[in-house]
């Protein structure tokens, strides 16, 4: 009974702190225009313990070049990592950012982006940002 205590103690602590499941962002640095070199950005926060799995696909391969900065973490003790490749968008590409981390159920969370520049003229007209 005596060993149920710290153990409990621990899952309480997590829960208090909100520590688990990570947060994923993904988007474009700059207005995404076809043809026109940019920075696909991935930012994943919220999440412990720090080992984490990321990538970047583009139409469901690899991108090559990926650059991973440095775990970092926030004020609660949560991690955070910014993943960024440069790509080109071309119509009808897909672009993904998959996650795969412990406290994740099966399968991996993957956010996808298709079509960048699409995506720019939709939200340009929701919310009337110049295009």
């Amino acid at each position: 009974m005596a060993r149920r205590a710290p153990a409990l103690g621990v899952l309480a602590l997590l829960a208090l702190l909100g520590l688990g499941a990570p947060k994923v962002e993904v988007y474009a640095r700059s207005r995404a225009e076809e043809g026109k070199e940019n920075i696909l950005v991935c930012f994943v926060s919220g999440f412990h313990p720090p080992e984490i799995d990321i990538d970047l696909l583009k139409n469901g391969e690899n991108m090559p070049n990926v650059l991973y900065g440095d775990f970092t973490f926030d004020e609660k003790g949560q991690f955070q990592r910014l993943v960024h490749v440069p790509f080109t968008p071309t119509k009808g590409d897909i672009f993904i950012c998959r996650v795969e981390h412990s406290s994740m159920p099966e399968p991996p969370l993957v956010l996808i982006l298709r079509d960048l520049v699409m995506l720019y003229r939709l939200i340009s007209a929701l919310v009337n940002l110049p295009r």
